[in-house]
C-alpha cells in the first residue's frame, strides 16, 4: 500500500519535483503530470511552459527565422516559468513539511482513522474532496487529522463540533493566508514599484524567510484572542434570567460607506482597493479603541459589537464622524441596536442583529441611526453622552414600523485614535 501510495505521489508531483538542473535558465521543465484531474487538489498550481505557436508545430525547425523580439520573449517567459516552479516547489516543501505519501485509505489502514472523518476534516478545512486512494496526505496531515479524529472517537467531541471547528479552522486560515500574501504583494508594489507579476514573485521568494516568525505571530494572537473570548463567556456564566433563545446582550452596529457601488464604476482597481483597505483600517482602529469587537467585514460593510450599549453609542458615532471627516473616504452610514442575540460560528443571529442591519439602510450619510429603545438604553449607562433626535417612523423591509431618530455626541469626549 505505501509503495503504490508512493508511486501515484510520484506520478502526481512529478510536474514539482523538478531537480535544479532542469530549472536552468531557458530551459523548459517537461510536464509530466498526464491527467490533470488526478492532481492533488491542495497542490501548487500546474503551471503550464510557455510555448510558442510557431516554433511547435511539425513544419518548424532550427533554422525558421525569428525576430530577436521573439526570441527575448520567449527565453524571458521561460526563465520566469522557471523561477515560479523553483519558488513554488520551495515554499511547499518549506509548509508541508514533506512528501505526499498517504491516501484516505492508508490512514484508515495505518492510522486507524476513520475514512468518513479524513473526508469531513478535508472537505471542512476547504480543500476539494478526493476519492479513497488518491495519494494527498503528509505526515504532518496524519497527525492533524488524527488528534482531532481521537477526540471524536473517544468521545471528547462530537462529530458535529469536530466539522464546526474545522470548518472554522479552514475558513479563517484561508482568509488568513490570502491576507498575508496580498499584503506582500501589495507591498513590493508600492516599496518597490513593481509590476504585479514580479510583486508575486517576490512574495513567494519572501514567505519563506517570514515563515517562522508569522506561525509564531498566529500562535500568539490565537491565544490572545481565545482567553479574552473565555473571559467574555464566563461573564456570561453570572447572569441571571437569561433568555435561551437569545441568551447574549450586546450592542450591534454595521457601517457602509454611501454610493460605493457608483464609486466602484469611477476608479481603478487599484484606487477602489485602496478606498477598501483604508475604510477598513479607520474602521478597524475605531472598534478597538471603543472597545468593540469586529464581526466581520464584507467589501464596504463591516459589523462590529460590543458589550455595553454606551460603547455601542461611541463607536457608532466615532465611525459616522472619523469617516465622513476623511477626504480619502466617502461618508459612512451607520445602523446600531442594543438587545438580545445569540452567538454561531463566529457570527451573531437574532431580531437586534436584523433591526441594526436595516437601519443602516434608511441612515443618512455621515449619521447614525438607532430605534427608541436603544436611545434609552445608552442614555441610562452613559447620562448625557449623546443626544437623540428627533423621532420617525420608518417602515423597515421585513420588520414592519420602527420608531428611529439619530444618534449624536453631546458631552462624551470623542475616542483617542492618535498612537
Amino acid at each position: 500500500m505505501r509503495t503504490g501510495g508512493e508511486q501515484s505521489r510520484a506520478q502526481q508531483d512529478g510536474a514539482q519535483d523538478v531537480s535544479e538542473a532542469d530549472m536552468d535558465e531557458g530551459s523548459l521543465p517537461e510536464r509530466t503530470l498526464a491527467d490533470p484531474s488526478q492532481a492533488s487538489p491542495d497542490a501548487a498550481p500546474s503551471f503550464d511552459p510557455p510555448v510558442d505557436p510557431a516554433l511547435s508545430t511539425p513544419e518548424s525547425s532550427p533554422d525558421l527565422e525569428q525576430t530577436p523580439l521573439e526570441g527575448t520573449e520567449l527565453l524571458d517567459l521561460n526563465r520566469r516559468f522557471a523561477a515560479v516552479r523553483r519558488s513554488v516547489g520551495a515554499l511547499e516543501r518549506s509548509l508541508l513539511q514533506g512528501p505526499r505519501r498517504y491516501s484516505r485509505r492508508d490512514l484508515l489502514e495505518d492510522q486507524q482513522i476513520p475514512e468518513r472523518l479524513t473526508s469531513v476534516y478535508w472537505r471542512s478545512l476547504g480543500f476539494s474532496p478526493v476519492d479513497e486512494d488518491t495519494v494527498v496526505f503528509t505526515e504532518e496531515d496524519a497527525y492533524a487529522i488524527g488528534d482531532l479524529a481521537a477526540m471524536v472517537e473517544e468521545g471528547v467531541l462530537s462529530e458535529r463540533a469536530f466539522a464546526s471547528i474545522t470548518r472554522g479552522l479552514g475558513f479563517h486560515m484561508g482568509r488568513l493566508a490570502m491576507w498575508i500574501t496580498e499584503a506582500l504583494v501589495d507591498e513590493a508594489k508600492y516599496s518597490e514599484e513593481m509590476g504585479d507579476a514580479e510583486a508575486r514573485q517576490r512574495m513567494l521568494e519572501v514567505i519563506p524567510e517570514l515563515l517562522e516568525t508569522l506561525e509564531s505571530q498566529v500562535m500568539f494572537t490565537f491565544r490572545r484572542q481565545l482567553a479574552a473570548y473565555a473571559a467574555r463567556a464566563g461573564s456570561e456564566v453570572l447572569h441571571s434570567g437569561t433568555d435561551e433563545l437569545f441568551p447574549l446582550q450586546r450592542a450591534v452596529g454595521f457601517a457602509d460607506l454611501v454610493q460605493f457601488t457608483r464609486l466602484a464604476q469611477d476608479l481603478s482597481g487599484a484606487q477602489l482597493a485602496e478606498v477598501v483597505g483604508r475604510f477598513e483600517a479607520v474602521s478597524r482602529d475605531v472598534i478597538s479603541v471603543g472597545g468593540g469587537r469586529v464581526v466581520k467585514t464584507v467589501g464596504d460593510e463591516i459589523m462590529f459589537l460590543t458589550d455595553s450599549p454606551a460603547d455601542g453609542a461611541q463607536i457608532a458615532v466615532s465611525l459616522a464622524e472619523t469617516i465622513t471627516a476623511d477626504p480619502a473616504l466617502p461618508p459612512v452610514r451607520v445602523g446600531f441596536a442594543w438587545g438580545s442575540m445569540f452567538s454561531r460560528y463566529g457570527d451573531v443571529f437574532g431580531p437586534t442583529v436584523n433591526l441594526a442591519a436595516r437601519m443602516e439602510s434608511v441612515a443618512r450619510p455621515g449619521t447614525v441611526t438607532t430605534d427608541v429603545e436603544t436611545a434609552e438604553a445608552v442614555e441610562a449607562a452613559l447620562p448625557g453622552g449623546f443626544a437623540a433626535g428627533s423621532e420617525e417612523d420608518v417602515d423597515l423591509p421585513g420588520i414592519g414600523e420602527v420608531h428611529v431618530l439619530e444618534l449624536h455626541r453631546d458631552a462624551s469626549a470623542p475616542l483617542a485614535l492618535e498612537l
